[in-house]
């Protein structure tokens, strides 16, 4: 029984029992210490397996090949690395994968915007405009499924799409993207932290820019624990009574999550903030620094931030009900839905 095991003698178990003492629940200090903590247990989240990936350059090379973190961030991660409670073979499998991740995703973003354009291609056709849709072109896209969510699905069947139970998201890394090493401890426990955001007192995730997408999205995802799981409001019932129901589209979330639809084709997979000039800032020490808010998390401690790995969590939540409302797309437009 797991009570009878002890930990590996080489793993520091130091201060990884009581996780809770002396920090906020859910906090990103709360998120480090329950990972070592799964770790020596073995894997609470039966998320184990542990192969162990090649990383030219070490633990700084795989940081800096984040391309989503700022110069700033990348320091602050190595700095905080190198102090980090976490063995070297389990800090390297972490970063390992959180590359490997991304790789895997980036390659993805073709399909969605393969999938854009024919949308945009199909409507042209539809009016006799034959024209192939240039990459400006996949922004028409946006009210074509607007008009498809808001016609041809009713709003019950609009709300039943953006669900997703918090297992799935764990799920989705396992089956879809083959990643069972000590980072799916940590996403393990990145998830549970998603789920009770509002109680670490974090801000926004997303990088500072005008009219971000990915931050649009993030201030109206929300979560329910005994129902719906991960969720968007996107459609509610505005009759209160108890025999009757009419259920009502909200169509801003809506067109939030389309545009957020449409920075899933790229050419990023996530943003990064805005390059700070002489002109902007004149007070910062580098030329073309990013800005940093500092909003989320501790971002001046030597703790590691789990800021990245939420972004990314947020963009599978978004990926996954574009994948949904993809399939029923092609299902209701009798194109069938490809495997």
């Amino acid at each position: 029984p797991r009570s009878n095991r002890k930990p590996t003698p080489l793993l520091p178990t130091t201060n990884v029992v009581n996780i809770t003492a002396n920090m906020s629940r859910f906090s990103d200090n709360w998120l480090l210490d329950k990972v070592m903590f799964d770790y020596v247990q073995g894997g609470s989240c039966a998320c184990c397996g542990f192969p162990h990936l090649f990383a030219p350059g070490g633990l700084e090379g795989l940081i800096n090949a984040m391309s989503d973190l700022e110069t700033d961030s990348k320091t602050r991660e190595i700095n905080a690395a190198k102090q980090s409670p976490w063995p070297e073979d389990m800090r390297d499998q972490i970063w390992g994968d959180r590359l490997l991740l991304r790789y895997k995703m980036k390659k993805e973003m073709k399909d969605y915007r393969a999938f854009l354009e024919e949308v945009v291609k199909d409507d042209n056709a539809s009016q006799n405009n034959n024209d192939e849709p240039s990459t400006e072109d996949i922004q028409d896209a946006i009210p074509i499924l607007h008009q498809f969510c808001t016609t041809q699905l009713s709003p019950y069947e609009l709300r039943d799409i953006f669900q997703l139970q918090r297992s799935g998201l764990t799920e989705i890394l396992k089956s879809k993207y083959n990643i069972t090493s000590a980072y799916a401890i940590v996403f393990c426990a990145v998830v549970e932290q998603l789920s009770n955001f509002q109680h670490t007192g974090y801000g926004v995730d997303a990088p500072p820019l005008d009219n971000s997408d990915e931050e649009l999205f993030e201030t109206v995802l929300d979560y329910d624990s005994r129902i719906q799981g991960f969720h968007l409001n996107v459609a509610e019932n505005i009759i209160i009574e108890d025999s009757e129901e009419e259920w009502k589209v909200d169509e801003k979330i809506l067109g939030i999550f389309l545009k957020r639809m449409i920075s899933l084709a790229g050419p990023t997979l996530l943003a990064r903030a805005a390059i700070v000039t002489d002109d902007d800032d004149k007070n910062s020490d580098d030329d073309g620094a990013e800005k940093d808010d500092g909003k989320s998390s501790d971002s001046a401690s030597n703790k590691p931030s789990f800021r990245s790995d939420r972004r990314v969590a947020r963009l599978m939540i978004a990926r996954y009900w574009a994948g949904r409302l993809i399939e029923k797309y092609r299902s209701m437009q009798g194109q069938g839905v490809d495997d």
